[in-house]
């Protein structure tokens, strides 16, 4: 069957991206019919909350869904089709194929939206199929995990690998009573982190019981009904529950089958207005490179806020608002137990590899004037070009306070400030917030030094 488009905007993908960039088009122009397609069946929901919604076992994983699918298509008059996946995109006939419970369908679009996001990096594990064995990137997964942990109650648990999901679990899981081994191919925890910040986050996981292995490669699990090993190059780690987390790629086979552009990140190339090289057809979120505002390349850098902002410039765009989007600059930021770990702009290694001279220095200092008691040790660790002094990264951690001090780094990136300017700043100042000469003055002040 095949319907005839008039005046329509097809939108592929129903989380972050797909439905801001939905919502925007058909509030900037109420004729426009607005289809959405999504193979899951929940839309609009808040992925980054699932560790914390799996560590309440009375919380239901529905309250993390911000906007109902049924408010989408009664308030804001948005045909949406959930648990509906879109198999096929023709851009000679203007047509998407998809698949309903009566057999394939087309439909033809006038505009299309590319909002299909990331999907796990499926490892090569043997028995991969085995029950108590998880990913975790959809609503659907973490009911998943939630469902088991209330049914199987599993004692020991290991994460194979250590981003922002394999950290977070862990905490999660030994919070929910489990024995926890964290595994990891190499030293770098969280994945990237220069050595100095991946030991503290290391002391800390240890302090509270996980057993951190590195350097050893998981090749398969066993078990009979359900998950009772994880087996690597080095023995055998005995599981009852196993979560891998070896990071994310962006979806792009419908982008790629029909011959749009991809970047060198391998994620969809986009303009400054998020159109892809196909005519009439815009990217955004995950499955979308960003233009990365140090290194002026495109890049894959899967976030929530990315996803968001990229959606609804999208969107608006869609219906000619001619917006842009400025860039982004990585930031990032995880709790590890009772650390907050974080990053924005480049690493050393990243920033060399730009074209920058970089240098780091790195200084602990309190999170509050010593006239006040609870202080926490804050730890920094700035990137800047020794010739120039212009501020490139950032990475912190510490007991408190790190999010928005991470915060005003990544203000002055995008504002291009040098060392000078950074320490330069007018802070705020009160002992139970801050000391007189705060952490990132400190720093900057430092890092003065060091610029030829």
């Amino acid at each position: 069957m095949q319907t005839k488009a008039t005046n329509r905007l097809v939108v592929i993908g129903g989380v972050a991206a797909g439905m801001s960039a939905a919502s925007q088009a058909k509030r900037r122009q109420p004729d426009l019919e607005v289809v959405v397609f999504e193979k899951g069946p929940w839309v609009s929901y808040g992925a980054c909350g699932m560790p914390y919604n799996i560590q309440d076992p009375k919380r239901p994983i529905e309250d993390l869904v911000v906007i109902s699918a049924d408010r989408f298509r009664n308030e804001r008059g948005i045909d949406l089709h959930t648990d509906s996946e879109v198999i096929d995109l023709d851009l000679a006939a203007r047509t998407v194929t998809f698949e309903t419970s009566q057999g394939d369908r087309r439909l033809e679009f006038d505009q299309l939206v590319l909002a299909t996001g990331c999907r796990p990096k499926a490892p090569s594990f043997a028995n991969m199929d085995l029950p108590g064995v998880f990913f975790l990137h959809t609503l659907k997964d973490a009911k998943s995990i939630k469902h088991y942990l209330a049914e199987q109650n599993p004692r020991r648990a290991v994460v194979i690998g250590g981003g922002h999901i394999g950290l977070e679990m862990t905490d999660v899981l030994v919070a929910r009573g489990l024995a926890v081994t964290l595994l990891k191919r190499n030293d770098a925890v969280p994945t990237g982190y220069p050595e100095p910040v991946a030991t503290l986050v290391r002391e800390e996981i240890g302090s509270h019981g996980v057993e951190l292995i590195t350097g050893s490669r998981v090749t398969g699990f066993t078990g009979q009904g359900q998950v009772e090993s994880v087996e690597t190059d080095k023995g055998s780690l005995p599981a009852d529950l196993v979560l891998v987390a070896t990071g994310v790629e962006p979806v792009v086979n419908l982008a790629t089958k029909a011959g749009i552009r991809l970047g060198t990140s391998g994620a969809i190339a986009v303009d400054d207005q998020l159109g892809t090289s196909a005519e009439g057809v815009f990217a955004a979120g995950d499955c979308a490179e960003a233009y990365h505002l140090l290194t002026g390349q495109g890049a894959f850098i899967p976030r929530g806020t990315t996803a968001n902002k990229q959606g609804r410039i999208c969107g608006a765009n869609v219906v000619g608002a001619g917006q842009k989007f400025r860039g982004v600059l990585g930031t990032s930021i995880t709790k590890v137990f009772d650390m907050a770990v974080g990053h924005t702009g480049l690493m050393e290694a990243e920033a060399q590899q730009a074209g920058f001279a970089p240098q780091a220095i790195q200084i602990k200092a309190r999170s509050r004037a010593h006239a006040y008691p609870g202080a926490k040790d804050i730890h920094v660790r700035l990137v800047f070009d020794q010739s120039s002094g212009r501020v490139l990264g950032a990475q912190m951690a510490g007991g408190e306070g790190i999010a928005k001090r991470l915060d005003v780094i990544a203000a002055a990136l995008q504002a291009n400030f040098t060392v000078e300017d950074l320490g330069a700043l007018d802070l705020s100042y009160a002992p139970p917030f801050a000391p007189v000469w705060d952490p990132i003055l400190v720093a900057a002040n430092i890092a003065r030094k060091k610029v030829k």
